[in-house]
């Protein structure tokens, strides 16, 4: 019964794409039974030597997966259901980066795209993090990592214009609000620039941050926080599933399937994506009152850049603001 087990999950495994690395394959393995299974049977299975199936188990020993070696093979005795490692991602891991403690994946994200040959420059990455120790916002404000959150940055190398690189932030607010409102079957909103909201309060936020050569963006980072279980000691502050059914490996690649296709709107030359986010907004139409002045104003929407429309409720004046000169509150 073991064999024709262990036969049954190879057949998936190797259907799926055989790029997989050796410890995604010795997991999926682990995973598929209860009982010990031999290295030399997982290493006949899988197409890899007995020394390649030692040395995945030691990685994965290391990484904080409990895998027991008895007499009769390794045996998965702890396992980490929503660990973000790159293995987890099946023939996708060359697309995922993960760290247990950094400072911040918006760091680390900016080392890797750096050091990234043209060639390469080619496809959606994501860069995640248990835990940040310098963690942050936008206007430097400090970014708490709660308990169980979900911390990342997604490099990207949409060549737009500079000055219309928030669609890319746009892009993001969207994809996340869609995904997690069909997770949950809760509403998120999107708030200008920069956060996603609930009823409650902000459950997340973002920030961008871009190279660019002659006006045009080599690349953009967009670097994402949500509260998933647990919310930080701040007022007006909500978490993404309270009851913890809502995996981050599986928001994850929801949010990148959804990502792609906002993506391709941020990069059109149409008002679509402005449309969409303004429609999921929860500003539009309050009045609202700038913090640096406290004069109050109408937020209308935002434009196809991303730049925020205001009429003044005493003149009717309209004022055009990009992302970055202004904070407002909701004053009624």
């Amino acid at each position: 019964m073991l064999t024709f087990t262990l036969y049954l999950v190879t057949i998936i495994i190797c259907m799926g794409n055989n790029t997989t690395s050796t410890k995604y394959k010795v997991l999926e393995l682990l995973r598929s039974n209860r009982d010990p299974v031999s290295g030399e049977l997982i290493a006949g299975q899988t197409g890899v030597s007995r020394v390649s199936v030692w040395k995945a188990v030691q990685s994965l020993q290391a990484a904080g997966y409990g895998i027991t070696s008895t007499k009769n093979g390794y045996q998965l005795t702890h396992d980490l259901p929503d660990s973000l490692f790159p293995w987890e991602f099946g023939n996708e891991e060359q697309l995922f980066s993960h760290f247990t403690k950094t400072e911040s994946t918006m760091l680390e994200a900016r080392r890797i795209v750096e050091s990234e040959e043209d060639g390469n420059q080619t496809q959606i990455k994501i860069v995640t993090a248990d835990r940040q120790t310098k963690g942050h916002g936008q206007n430097n404000h400090s970014w708490t990592t709660t308990e169980g959150s979900l911390a990342y940055t997604v490099i990207t190398h949409s060549h737009l214009p500079a000055a219309a690189s928030h669609r890319m932030t746009m892009a993001s607010q969207v994809a996340l609000a869609n995904v997690l409102k069909r997770k949950t079957d809760r509403q998120f909103y999107v708030r200008w620039p920069n956060d996603i909201w609930t009823d409650k309060g902000k459950a997340g936020g973002l920030l961008d941050e871009l190279s660019s050569s002659g006006g045009i963006c080599r690349w953009i980072n967009i670097g994402i926080g949500l509260n998933m279980i647990t919310c930080p000691h701040i007022p007006a502050s909500d978490c993404v599933s309270p009851d913890g059914c809502l995996s981050r490996k599986e928001l994850l690649l929801s949010f990148r399937d959804e990502f792609r296709k906002q993506e391709k709107l941020a990069q059109s030359d149409s008002d679509a994506l402005a449309s969409e986010w303004n429609s999921l907004c929860c500003d539009s139409g309050a009045t609202v009152r700038f913090m640096h002045s406290g004069e109050e104003h109408l937020f209308r929407k935002i434009n196809g850049w991303g730049w925020a429309v205001f009429d003044s409720p005493d003149t009717g004046t309209e004022t055009v603001l990009p992302p970055g000169t202004v904070r407002f509150i909701k004053s009624k």
